[in-house]
């Protein structure tokens, strides 16, 4: 295995160890030790990858982006997205939305603790927003096909601002109200504004 690659691994196994800590304490709390022994590295090797701890979370951003935009675009391609009518492309598009990133608790205890971070630190702050422009670009390119580029933008980053919400809610609320029921509602909703667009 080559260097590059192997250091790109390396990487990678920091990101997913920063992941399973992140999920049991907040990143204020978790040290360099913590990362280095869920990768199973030594804390000293772990430096040969990463300058600090900071550097790690911004990496990890990255990845956590990569990872599930990949994942989406593989989805989707499968899927025959392209192919299908608007309305079934954008139901099929927010469903998987719903199933893999909203409700997943894992993934919304990690972004709201990002968020935190992020309301102080600059840097961590434009890769989140990078995040967002990202998850928003997508939803821009399926709801573009039938809408001017500055609704679909508007009724993208408004979609991804309730799901975020939505997500936290989640978490928060699930034992109070029926969050999964407002959700499903929510869709029906937002396809239905865009068709009387």
């Amino acid at each position: 295995m080559g260097r590059r690659i192997l250091k790109d691994t390396r990487r990678e196994e920091i990101a997913q160890a920063l992941y399973r800590c992140l999920l049991r304490k907040p990143f204020a709390r978790t040290t360099i030790k913590d990362i280095a022994k869920e990768a199973t590295l030594n804390h000293g090797m772990l430096h040969y990858y990463f300058k600090n701890k900071e550097e790690i979370l911004l990496y990890f951003l990255d990845w956590i982006v990569a990872l599930h935009l990949d994942d989406f675009r593989k989805w989707a391609k499968k899927q025959k997205l392209e192919a299908r009518n608007f309305n079934e492309a954008l139901s099929l598009a927010l469903d998987y939305a719903k199933k893999k990133i909203t409700l997943n608790e894992e993934l919304a205890k990690i972004f709201i603790e990002v968020w935190e971070i992020a309301l102080y630190h600059k840097k961590v702050r434009t890769k989140l927003q990078y995040v967002y422009t990202e998850w928003i670009g997508e939803l821009v390119t399926i709801i573009g096909k039938e809408t001017s580029k500055k609704n679909a933008t508007t009724l993208s980053v408004a979609t991804i601002a309730f799901l975020e919400g939505i997500s936290l809610f989640h978490i928060m609320l699930s034992d109070i109200y029926p969050i999964k029921e407002i959700l499903n509602s929510f869709e029906k909703k937002i396809e239905s504004v865009i068709n009387d667009r």
